[in-house]
């Protein structure tokens, strides 16, 4: 504020100084030609009245209701009021021209110049105006549109909390799916199961809070499930699994891979009586990091209902707009699910 008002008045100053140099060089040069010094002092005692006059008219604008917006009752507005701006300034320019040449002038003064002065003051102030009502209209437009982008973002951020918070239902119902085949077939395997299971889930609960996370730390989570779900498919899943050292300094959005991991499961090994394999493949390319996860199986787009993939594309607009990728896509007898995804 303090900057806006120090602005604000060496406008002002420059603007008034800037009509008192106009006038005098005006008479001095071309209509008297020759300097005045009364005129100067007349002109200096005009300046002095326009400035406490606009100074006034800006103080009644900041506490009257104005809806700023481009339209034509604002410019209409702008124009009224110029004329009757003018109108007080030729009042205190009158008064000024009295101050110094006394009765004489006050015998000269007539309609026709009076008109004319108003009009010559309205060149002035109108300038103030226009300049003034400009910067006001700009200033709300870019608080509209700045209230927009927040919005917008809040909106985003509250649409990827929603997806996230669905998801930990979600994997929970999965896997204790999982654990409660084992627990006929394997008391022991469903005790460590469960161990297993626990972690995921204490995962699902803290990644809420993180918009993104190292790669390694998803890929770790991803295994945990997968091997849960092994122990569910006595060795007809197969499970194959890059890690590198580089992946501690790459991010992606928490249980991305998990919930493609729990897609493949359930809509493609899940649904083949001999089982099947799940590959992870994770490399660098340009800052941008390209994960194609492979499963067994075919896929069939009535199967993007649900939480599943149609909720992996929101999240990653909703993070990276348009930047970030997700295709899905049937290969040989697999399918091949490919993310790309940049380092910010």
């Amino acid at each position: 504020m303090k900057h806006v008002n120090r602005n604000y008045w060496i406008c002002q100053l420059a603007g008034w100084l800037g009509m008192v140099l106009i006038e005098v060089s005006n008479y001095t040069f071309f209509i008297a030609r020759k300097f005045i010094p009364e005129l100067l002092l007349v002109f200096c005692l005009q300046a002095l009245a326009g400035l406490l006059l606009m100074h006034s008219y800006r103080w009644y604008l900041k506490r009257t209701y104005i809806k700023w917006q481009f339209n034509s009752r604002i410019w209409i507005k702008a124009f009224i009021e110029t004329a009757i701006l003018a109108s007080i300034q030729t009042i205190f320019a009158n008064i000024a021209l009295i101050i110094v040449y006394g009765k004489p002038y006050l015998e000269q003064i007539n309609f026709i110049e009076i008109v004319g002065n108003i009009y010559n003051w309205m060149r002035y102030i109108g300038v103030w105006v226009i300049i003034y009502f400009m910067y006001q209209l700009l200033r709300e437009s870019n608080n509209i549109e700045r209230a927009k982008i927040l919005a917008e973002k809040n909106s985003k951020n509250a649409e990827l909390e929603l997806l996230k918070t669905q998801l930990n239902p979600h994997f929970l119902f999965n896997a204790l799916n999982s654990i409660k085949a084992l627990v006929i077939l394997d008391p022991e395997k469903s005790r460590n199961a469960i161990v297993q299971l626990s972690e995921i889930l204490r995962f699902t609960l803290q990644y809420s809070r993180e918009k993104l996370i190292p790669l390694n730390q998803e890929l770790s989570e991803v295994e945990k499930y997968l091997s849960l779900e092994q122990l569910r498919f006595a060795g007809r899943l197969k499970v194959e699994i890059q890690q590198f050292n580089w992946m501690n300094q790459c991010t992606i959005p928490p249980a991305i891979l998990l919930t493609l991991a729990e897609n493949a499961v359930k809509h493609g090994i899940g649904k083949l009586e001999e089982g099947g394999t799940i590959k992870i493949l994770t490399e660098m390319k340009e800052n941008m990091l390209h994960i194609n996860l492979y499963n067994s199986g075919a896929y069939l787009n009535q199967e993007n209902g649900g939480i599943g993939l149609k909720q992996i594309r929101t999240r990653l607009e909703a993070i990276y707009g348009n930047e970030a990728s997700f295709i899905i896509r049937n290969d040989t007898n697999q399918v091949v699910a490919e993310l790309i995804i940049p380092q910010l």
